[in-house]
């Protein structure tokens, strides 16, 4: 009976062995992960250790979030993946990756303020930082576009007198910001004048210059704020410049309506009157901003050419 009984004991035991566990409990692989959940950046390395054990077969589950090579883990971009460390008997254990957007902390722009003219467009440019963020989309904003507006480039264009704040601002919600202050000035001409009109090195004659002829009269209501709304900005055409001062009525404010009109282009730049009733008359408008440096060479081409034009009448 004893001996049977021992009999019995022996091939348990065996079995036992060959099943991979013992009678007193569970027998242990090695394999043991020191991370069960990881937490990283895109860019960022870690290493896992699976313990003890050797010949430890390493996968991912999204090798496009994260990447796995003998327990070295690169996070690629945003998104959870499971790293699994597994032995050739079948026994694993899982690591799971949460990886989040490398962020921009800082954003600078190439300038801090700017004054623009009227009709003006200049580009600011932006940098962030990190250098390497993952997430590297910047967008434009004005806070007041009725002053100036942006495009999604960093173009900033000059709409009406005024100051406003052009802000670039990260996905993240960092921004920066750049003063804009707009002002009326003249344009380049966008063609050559199809009329003759006064060099830029020939002081103009009295017809094509601001007058100081005294006038006791204030201007006509129909003037509006403006005569030629746009005789700094375009080449005006005969037609439309005899049509209007041939339809203008009332006291001019320097004499003649053609010298008001060339009165108006010399007050957009600044030109200082000395006679007080034109002086008070420019003054009492809230686009003229006297400039006492003001000189001929600032008209611009377009400004020379109407000039010339309007001394015809």
């Amino acid at each position: 009976m004893k001996r049977a009984f021992c009999i019995i004991l022996t091939i348990l035991i065996t079995a036992a062995a060959f099943a991979g566990c013992s009678l007193f409990g569970e027998q242990k692989s090695g394999l043991e992960l020191d991370q069960t959940a990881l937490n990283m950046t895109v860019g960022e390395t870690a290493q896992l250790n699976a313990g003890e054990t050797t010949k430890v077969k390493w996968t991912s589950s999204d090798e496009s979030v994260a990447s796995v090579h003998a327990g070295s883990v690169v996070a690629k971009k945003a998104g959870t993946a499971d790293i699994t460390a597994s032995l050739e008997d079948g026994t694993s254990e899982v690591c799971k990756v949460t990886v989040a957007d490398k962020l921009i902390t800082s954003v600078t722009l190439s300038s801090k303020s700017i004054k623009l003219g009227l009709g003006k467009t200049v580009q600011i440019s932006a940098s962030y930082a990190p250098a390497d963020a993952s997430v590297t989309e910047l967008t434009w904003s004005s806070e007041n576009e009725r002053i100036a507006t942006v495009n999604k480039d960093g173009y900033i264009t000059g709409c009406s007198d005024g100051t406003t704040n052009i802000v670039c601002t990260s996905s993240g919600g960092v921004s920066a910001s750049c003063v804009v202050t707009v002002a009326e000035a003249p344009e380049a001409p966008t063609k050559p004048p199809a009329t003759t009109k006064p060099t830029s090195s020939t002081e103009p004659t009295a017809s094509t210059q601001a007058t100081e002829a005294k006038s006791e009269t204030s201007a006509p209501a129909a003037y509006g704020d403006y005569i030629f709304p746009d005789s700094s900005t375009r080449m005006l055409s005969d037609s439309e410049v005899k049509e209007k001062l041939g339809s203008m009525t009332g006291a001019s404010v320097s004499g003649s309506y053609s010298q008001d009109a060339v009165n108006e282009i010399f007050a957009r730049n600044g030109y200082v009157f000395r006679t007080a009733s034109i002086k008070a008359y420019y003054e009492s408008k809230s686009w003229y901003k006297p400039d006492p440096n003001f000189s001929m060479s600032e008209l611009s081409e377009i400004e020379e050419y109407n000039i010339a034009l309007f001394s015809k009448y």
